[in-house]
């Protein structure tokens, strides 16, 4: 059975943004201020109704993505470039608010098409779609996965 260790992720995540530790797997935070962002991102998880695994998936793509101001989530849709511009000091709340919102989505077509495949590969295939950057879209699963991986727990 798979627990989410999401209260214990957020917890550490809180008191200690530099380095995440889970027994012998060591997560570095690198350049991204997970304690200053974490608020916000939960804020657009929750209007966005983004709880349980699909948090875990949000989180997964921030560490995934880590970009800068304007692409922290790698959202890139004109739409929310425009917000971003008009508004750039909400920049992390646009970008996590899309990104939540597409998760979502996604979970749903996901599900309505029969769940054929991984949900994280099916995500990435609308989220950096393998005709427009085959090698993003390949790395993208990978890296998404492998955060998430680091985010739960399998229990007896």
């Amino acid at each position: 059975m798979k627990v989410i260790k999401e209260a214990s992720l957020l917890i550490a995540l809180l008191c200690c943004p530099e380095v995440y530790c889970d027994g012998a797997v060591r997560i570095q935070a690198h350049d991204v201020n997970l304690t200053a962002e974490l608020p916000v991102i939960l804020q657009a998880a929750k209007r966005n109704n983004c709880t349980g695994n699909d948090l875990l998936i949000l989180l997964a793509i921030r560490m995934s993505e880590k970009g800068g101001p304007g692409r922290e989530f790698g959202i890139l849709h004109p739409k929310a470039q425009a917000l971003i511009e008009k508004q750039p000091e909400r920049s992390l709340e646009i970008q996590a608010g899309w990104a939540a919102a597409t998760i979502i989505k996604n979970r749903g077509r996901w599900r309505q098409g029969g769940r054929r495949s991984n949900f994280i590969n099916f995500l990435g295939n609308r989220y950096c779609p393998k005709e427009v950057d085959p090698e993003g879209n390949r790395n993208w699963k990978k890296n998404v996965s492998y955060w998430y991986r680091k985010f739960i727990v399998d229990v007896d």
